[in-house]
């Protein structure tokens, strides 16, 4: 007999009584069930489920159990409340053999990074969203357009013409929050969505290059910056074409962020595959996307263009220096939780049980090292210092 849940877990210090019905629906298909399976998997009929999900009856407490079991995301987690939420467009880099499944997935990454910094902003202040205002660019504006926006942006934040060392800390330092994951999401590179005024990227994988992830982290600002109106969703999601323009412009802007025009047309005298390299070392992108920039420019005729491509492509996954080049880490949601637990607010205890997510999804999540949750330190003092004389 499923005994009935009059009451859910302790969070954030108080007794939650409310199933979250929608945390239960999203993680089932961030985990790629559908209804009939996700029923079956708990020993529920699909009707039950569906129940479950539209929040017209509560699993009881051995269904609970067993939907923790299946998910790894414990009870407490479907009994946190939701924040209403201002949502952008939610805009991602897929394959376009990805189905809709697929998608939900970086869907649900965007909303676990808005539950932690929902946690994570009552105890601390992180940066301020700072860009520049009424940047005035349309879906349908001339693309060339972009380069302004970009060097408007880079004054704005006080950079020059240089290359970006570290993009993802210049984001984090001007108020957006970015995460990535340890294993790759099948056929979803990236994501973005503004939400509650704050921009979150979903950046990528450790198993990808570094190069490639900066590239992520730029293109997904560029969503950010160009992409804002909450119908662009409805159109990217209808039509192939008007995804694919989406996809240009963003991919223009991260071209033009990371290699500003002046700088590098003076820069790139020769493209020979050698000083490609020597450029993907200075600029840190790959050289795939440095081809790409000589083409938009105008400095590649298009058979030269074809032909470095197909050069580029016979190094297969690793191109030259990808292995050398170190990849970019988020530090938001990391230096947070380590500030927490440093500083004696919360133990790392305290923060699993009042934000119940699976202890190594957090610590991806948040950028934190392997076991930061779960391993047992002893602080208790067995000798002191002396007082000095």
């Amino acid at each position: 007999m499923d005994h009935k849940v009059n009451s859910g877990p302790t969070v954030n210090g108080k007794k939650q009584k409310n199933f979250i019905p929608d945390r239960l629906r999203r993680v089932r298909l961030a985990l790629g069930y559908s209804v009939i399976e996700f029923a079956d998997r708990i020993g529920v009929s699909r009707q039950a489920l569906s129940q479950f999900e539209i929040g017209r009856t509560n699993p009881g407490y051995d269904t609970l159990q067993r939907i923790e079991e299946l998910t790894r995301y414990p009870v407490a987690y479907f009994f946190m409340p939701m924040e209403n939420t201002v949502e952008g467009p939610f805009l991602f880099r897929a394959q376009s053999s990805a189905s809709k499944r697929m998608k939900e997935i970086p869907r649900f990454v965007i909303s676990e990074m808005q539950d932690i910094y929902n946690y994570l902003d009552g105890f601390m202040d992180f940066a301020k969203v700072n860009v520049p205002n009424e940047l005035e660019f349309s879906v349908y504006s001339d693309i060339e357009e972009i380069e302004d926006i970009t060097l408007r942006i880079r004054r704005h934040w006080g950079l020059g013409l240089g290359p970006i060392s570290n993009i993802t800390r210049l984001l984090e330092q001007n108020g957006f929050l970015v995460s990535k994951l340890s294993n790759h999401i099948e056929k979803i590179d990236a994501c973005s969505q503004w939400r509650n005024g704050r921009p979150y990227l979903f950046a990528g994988s450790n198993e990808i290059s570094a190069s490639r992830l900066r590239f992520n982290v730029a293109h997904e600002a560029g969503h950010s910056f160009l992409h804002n109106e909450r119908d662009l969703e409805i159109e990217n999601e209808k039509s192939k074409e008007f995804h694919n323009l989406l996809e240009k412009q963003a991919h223009r802007f991260a071209s033009s962020l990371l290699m500003p025009r002046e700088t590098f047309l003076d820069e790139m005298y020769s493209t020979s595959f050698s000083h490609l390299i020597e450029m993907k070392r200075r600029w840190g992108v790959s050289i795939a996307a440095i081809i790409y920039r000589c083409h938009d420019l105008g400095i590649l005729t298009d058979g030269r263009y074809e032909m470095l491509i197909r050069q580029v492509r016979k190094y297969g996954k690793n191109e030259p220096l990808d292995l050398e080049i170190e990849q970019e880490s988020p530090n938001s949601f990391r230096q947070a939780f380590e500030l927490l637990v440093e500083h004696g607010v919360k133990t790392r205890d305290d923060i699993l049980r009042e934000l119940p997510f699976p202890s190594d999804r957090l610590e991806t999540l948040a950028g934190l090292e392997p076991g930061f949750f779960t391993e047992k330190t002893d602080t208790t003092n067995v000798v002191f210092l002396r007082p000095q004389k």
